[in-house]
């Protein structure tokens, strides 16, 4: 166990793909900290052997291995063009062994609190009776762990299951299913009820656009990868996507689906090639939004109605952090107030790694947020002024950015477009120049640079000096 007294280390909650990659890049740029994880094992949602664990038996990848994997530690090119959720989990664990991580984690430790105190951070971690203090502290503890439940009028007494709790398609052996949601795990579920169920039925509000996993045999993402890096204008990409899901495949009325009332771009795509085929062969009976329950019957808002043994809601997650006061995270409009959902406007030693959602591998996304982190927190213990140029930067918060794409909903609070949310994580990390190599330094070295640079301390807010 780390000694608890060392002010000078950063303590990172979770050890799953984003709290994996902070804790690498710490280890790679010399920067002391301790990660915590409160389960008994690495891999977080994708480790179905911890009771956080939310993959279920048929989960697959819904990016492609190539595009998936962390730049700097490919996955095995044995493993199928889709991994399988444990093949993923295999895959943390020799990232772990290979950055030599795993004597840096502490597992089956959950962190209770974490409160600001005396220029750090106090971190009370379960079966310990004193808190330690920590320099600063990276949140990467996920965002999968409080059920989004909808409330709708009248008693349902069938039984009620969120995806979260989905394990296995026993589950819904000989039951009338309904899933609701529309969504990459939605889509599986209620496939796994066609195979498995006595009747399959999804509940969706309006239309989505359910995009094939291959196009013309290549990985859709590796297709969609080869398109972004000509960095067309949005307006083109718009059209050019929505001609080729036209021809390839068609318009979802054909199948009996609702058309979408957006563009393709404008909302995170699910990918599913089953589906909509699933739907043209009667196999999935489609319903409106639930408007009431009255026992096992279920009415839905185009006054139709059936009855029901199993509800499956897979309709997200809300964002919770139990263990901080969450005004230091979320906005008034339920929204992260951190900048790049990564840096605390104000806090220079508070983040977040993994707290977005992209179309596209949230792994890498981790791993440039790691870097960015890394690189703000070595370039403050040296008194770079890339410090002060990216504290000044950060300080606008979210409203300071302007690379959002996607439509204002409850489903897109944390979305990010996959391709401009990396670059520009990317090109941050390039604007740190030799910084982004750089060591983090020694406790006298800091202490030589902080007495040189007493003038120029980081700001994130104009004339006030940094905490």
């Amino acid at each position: 166990m780390t000694k608890s007294t060392q002010i000078d280390r950063y303590c990172v909650i979770g050890a799953g793909a984003s709290g994996l990659a902070v804790a690498k890049t710490f280890k790679e740029r010399g920067i002391p900290f301790d990660c915590f994880e409160r389960e008994a094992d690495i891999g977080g949602l994708w480790n179905e052997a911890t009771p956080t664990g939310l993959v279920y038996e048929t989960a697959h990848l819904v990016s492609s291995r190539t595009q998936t994997e962390f730049e700097d530690f490919p996955m095995p090119e044995d493993d199928p063009i889709y991994p399988s959720h444990r093949q993923a989990l295999a895959y943390f664990k020799d990232y772990a062994d290979h950055f030599g991580i795993r004597d840096d984690i502490t597992l089956n430790t959950a962190v209770e609190s974490v409160e600001e105190a005396d220029g750090g951070w106090r971190v009370k971690l379960a079966g310990e009776r004193t808190p330690r203090k920590y320099a600063g502290v990276v949140i990467a503890n996920g965002h999968h762990d409080t059920p989004r439940m909808p409330e709708r009028p009248g008693t349902f007494t069938g039984e009620i299951l969120h995806s979260r709790k989905y394990r296995h398609p026993s589950q819904l052996a000989g039951k009338r299913v309904l899933v609701v949601g529309a969504g990459n795990s939605a889509c599986d579920i209620v496939i796994d009820a066609v195979h498995h169920a006595k009747e399959a039925h999804l509940s969706i509000r309006h239309g989505y656009f359910f995009v094939r996993k291959f196009m013309c045999g290549w990985p859709t993402d590796k297709v969609l990868a080869f398109f972004e890096a000509m960095r067309l204008p949005r307006l083109i990409r718009q059209y050019m996507y929505m001609f080729a899901h036209r021809i390839i495949t068609g318009p979802a009325r054909r199948y009996g689906l609702p058309t979408p009332e957006h563009n393709i771009l404008d909302t995170h795509p699910t990918l599913n090639s089953e589906l909509p085929g699933h739907v043209a062969h009667g196999n999935i009976t489609v319903r409106p939004d639930i408007e009431a329950f009255d026992g096992k019957r279920v009415r839905f808002d185009d006054e139709s109605d059936g009855e029901f043994d199993l509800i499956v809601y897979a309709t997200g997650y809300a964002m919770s952090f139990p263990f901080i006061d969450e005004r230091l995270l979320i906005d008034d409009d339920d929204r992260p107030k951190l900048y790049l959902n990564v840096f605390h406007p104000k806090k220079n030693t508070l983040f977040a790694a993994g707290l977005v959602q992209a179309n596209g591998s949230i792994w890498r996304l981790a791993d440039y947020q790691a870097r960015l982190i890394a690189n703000f927190i070595v370039a403050r213990a040296l008194g770079h002024e890339r410090a002060s140029w990216f504290g000044a930067l950060k300080s606008g918060g979210r409203k300071a950015e302007s690379i959002d794409t996607f439509m204002a909903t409850e489903r897109h609070l944390l979305e990010r477009d996959y391709y401009a949310y990396g670059r520009h994580l990317k090109k941050l990390n390039r604007r740190f120049g030799t910084m982004a190599q750089a060591h983090y330094p020694t406790s006298a070295a800091r202490s030589q640079s902080a007495d040189s640079t007493k003038n120029s301390a980081v700001e994130v807010t104009s004339g006030q000096r940094a905490t």
